[in-house]
């Protein structure tokens, strides 16, 4: 342990540099540059920083200043210093941070967002257009689809560079507790706002009515004479695949259908691959879907491909609609029906809310942004029904 906390306390003197033209202190300079290097884990919890003298020597600093760096760090929880013996690492606490961090703006937010797929290409633009009206820097995180340990690291290492607030679209979790362990209370951390994500009480809340988008997209392809829809959905534990869900429930109910769970086809992500192994297992069954509802347009154009690997027809033999409007939908053959998801509206509604959740100093009221069924030819609208839809 000693050995490996040396090699580490030895990397550290190589990654701190010191800019002497800045206005910013060189002990403060020195000590964000360790915050930063323990926030990203590079220094783990336990391993030893540098003697003091041998550190300053290094960096080019006097001692004194070397000592006051140290001393912040303490101060900030992130280091134990006793007389006669090492400074060890304890760890990045972003609570305690977020209390003992200074409370200027740093003009910089974080944007969380589940991969770098097309859909958010809109929502980001939106976002950085907006932040910077405000003054804002964003810095962008892909969280692996908000997979806990990258999405815990990344809280992290905004919060050690002071962020003003957070913004996160598509915070998926199987139960509530965990997203509160992600993100905590409020009062402890900075201004949060989710888009269209899991509730969380203590953030301010950008929504779309994906129970209205699921009945109103299942009801289509009822109204089209279709008495065997399916449905492919996220993850059973995702809120957004519930919501969806009861939307398309209802639908059925209301038009005398019972709903049929073999119907409902579980994908793990919103790929092209996904969609395709999702369309194989619907038809599979004895008594295949004629239409299919996706709950996102990547995933439904891989299902339309898993329909004409089989030799189906879209929408002659099945219907197929998606689920987003990404600027493909309105190009592929056939051209996609689709719930249109206000990517960019979403963006600037949550940059004006975690505005508001700043200036005022608490969450904001939920606000639900309105979508759209768009009509094209997968669902089998006729070229009038869907020119007639644009009016």
């Amino acid at each position: 342990m000693g050995e490996t906390s040396d090699r580490a306390g030895t990397e550290v003197a190589r990654r701190i540099g010191v800019d002497r033209v800045s206005r910013v202190p060189l002990a403060t300079q020195i000590s964000r540059q360790l915050t930063w290097l323990i926030s990203t884990g590079t220094l783990e919890e336990g391993a030893l920083l540098p003697p003091i003298s041998d550190l300053a020597a290094q960096v080019g600093v006097n001692t004194h200043t070397m000592r006051a760096a140290y001393g912040q760090l303490r101060d900030d929880g992130l280091v134990r210093m006793r007389r006669g013996s090492r400074t060890v690492v304890l760890g990045f606490d972003r609570r305690q941070a977020a209390r003992a961090r200074e409370r200027h703006q740093s003009f910089s937010i974080g944007v969380l967002i589940p991969s770098f797929a097309a859909y958010y290409d809109d929502f980001l633009a939106a976002v950085t257009r907006a932040a910077g009206a405000e003054g804002w820097l964003p810095i962008i995180c892909e969280t692996h689809h908000f997979d806990a340990p990258v999405v815990s690291s990344y809280l992290d290492q905004l919060f050690s560079r002071n962020v003003d607030g957070l913004i996160a679209i598509h915070a998926e979790s199987p139960a509530e507790s965990e997203a509160v362990d992600l993100f905590g209370p409020s009062d402890t951390l900075r201004p949060l706002v989710l888009v269209d994500s899991a509730d969380l009480a203590t953030s301010s809340q950008i929504d779309v009515d994906r129970e209205s988008d699921g009945r109103a997209a299942a009801a289509h392809l009822i109204e089209h004479g279709h008495r065997r829809v399916g449905a492919v959905v996220g993850p059973a534990s995702w809120i957004s695949t519930q919501r969806l869900l009861k939307g398309h429930v209802q639908a059925l109910e209301s038009a005398g259908l019972e709903p049929d769970g073999d119907l409902v086809a579980n994908v793990p992500d919103h790929t092209l691959g996904a969609g395709t192994t999702a369309a194989r297992r619907l038809l599979a069954l004895d008594e295949r879907p004629t239409a299919v509802v996706c709950a996102g347009d990547v995933v439904a154009l891989g299902v339309i491909h898993g329909l004409r690997e089989a030799g189906l027809r879209v929408p002659q033999d099945v219907a197929v609609i998606g689920y987003g409007d990404i600027p493909f939908a309105a190009t592929t053959s056939p051209t996609l029906t689709t719930v249109r998801l206000p990517a960019a509206e979403l963006g600037r509604e949550a940059v004006r809310a975690l505005r508001r959740a700043i200036d005022e100093g608490a969450p904001q009221p939920p606000l639900t942004v309105a979508t759209s069924l768009t009509l094209r030819h997968s669902c089998g609208c006729s070229a009038d029904a869907v020119e007639e839809s644009r009016v």
